[in-house]
């Protein structure tokens, strides 16, 4: 698996969680002999490639104000001061959103440690995000005539994804799937079941909400996944959680032989050590062969099998890069019928 990173991730003189915490992962890995994991860094062509999309996607005047910090407060309407970094940064963790995506359609599965990104507007930034890699990759897909999901589990709403795929009109192309546990940036999602928010019922419904909007991707005509794998549903939901979502989300993609992309997003340091940050990486594993995934159920998924040969089955995932550890098994509650934690749209 190639995970894609470089120094100009964490460009921005402003220094927190979002803008960090990708280097000390980073380092993680490079310092460590992984079977099947990789760190790349995004390609001359990947960001030139995101940069064309940060400029058809996002409005000139944002854009210039991120260049040139000539409107503060437009260059800063995410939340930190402008500073030349953060053009640099913007860039760069795009550029890896894509080559995550193009490994992905290659080998099955890719990553990039980018976070800051699905609050991003046509026309400004929002909620420490700067612009909206999501859509940005997702969108390049589209035009390539790809079918794209964009799954967030995000703790928090991505309405600027929201507002990208309708500002745009790829609504026909990608489907966005958000799970949230917190209202903030939401938003009139297209499809009632498209966008859920688990405000109660703990660990055990927020399970059967990922399971529920798994269940509502339509696999067969779908090319790739984006993931947005935040993991700031910690600490309010268990390290366990985080951990099941994963493995539910990678084994289903495996499963139906389709590519999956993903991105850190959301997830903060205080619940956990910089020791564990550092020695997850022990948890990149990839393990099995194109030979162990289950035979292909039609025509199309046999074809996108020929496409995809080396999708494996993957004990990872993002939530092991950043350290969340599962310690016990949370309880399940029985999928038929409402209980308590009934999904709020």
């Amino acid at each position: 698996m190639k995970i894609f990173y470089d120094h100009h991730y964490t460009g921005a003189e402003h220094a927190f969680d979002t803008t960090r915490k990708s280097a000390a992962i980073a380092d993680a890995v490079g310092t460590r002999q992984l079977d099947g994991v990789h760190l790349c860094e995004p390609s001359v062509g990947a960001i030139a490639a995101a940069t064309a999309g940060i400029h058809h996607m996002h409005s000139i005047d944002y854009v210039e104000a991120l260049r040139t910090g000539d409107d503060q407060g437009l260059a800063g309407s995410q939340g930190f001061q402008w500073c030349p970094g953060i053009w640099t940064m913007a860039v760069h963790s795009t550029a890896g959103v894509i080559a995550a995506t193009d490994a992905a359609l290659a080998d099955g599965v890719g990553g990039s440690l980018s976070s800051g990104l699905h609050h991003a507007k046509p026309d400004h930034g929002e909620g420490f995000c700067t612009v909206n890699g999501l859509a940005i990759a997702a969108a390049r897909l589209a035009a390539d005539g790809k079918r794209v999901v964009v799954l967030d589990f995000d703790a928090h709403c991505g309405g600027g994804t929201a507002a990208m795929i309708a500002t745009h009109d790829l609504g026909e192309s990608i489907r966005h799937l958000d799970l949230s546990t917190n209202r903030f940036d939401r938003y009139e999602a297209t499809h009632p079941d498209d966008r859920l928010v688990i405000e109660s019922g703990g660990d055990s419904a927020y399970i059967d909400a990922a399971e529920q909007m798994l269940d509502e991707i339509d696999w067969a005509s779908t090319d790739i996944v984006l993931y947005n794998a935040g993991v700031d549903i910690h600490p309010g939901l268990g390290r366990l959680t985080v951990a099941t979502r994963e493995r539910l989300v990678f084994e289903r993609a495996s499963t139906e032989s389709t590519p999956i992309a993903w991105v850190l997003a959301g997830g903060y340091t205080w619940g956990i050590t910089m020791d564990e940050l550092g020695g997850t990486p022990r948890g990149l594993e990839c393990s099995g062969s194109s030979q162990d995934r289950p035979a292909p159920r039609s025509s199309l998924s046999r074809a996108r099998a020929r496409r995809v040969p080396s999708v494996v089955h993957c004990r990872l995932t993002p939530h092991a890069i950043l350290g969340v550890r599962p310690t016990s098994v949370p309880p399940r509650s029985r999928r038929s019928g409402q209980t308590d934690g009934l999904p709020t749209r």
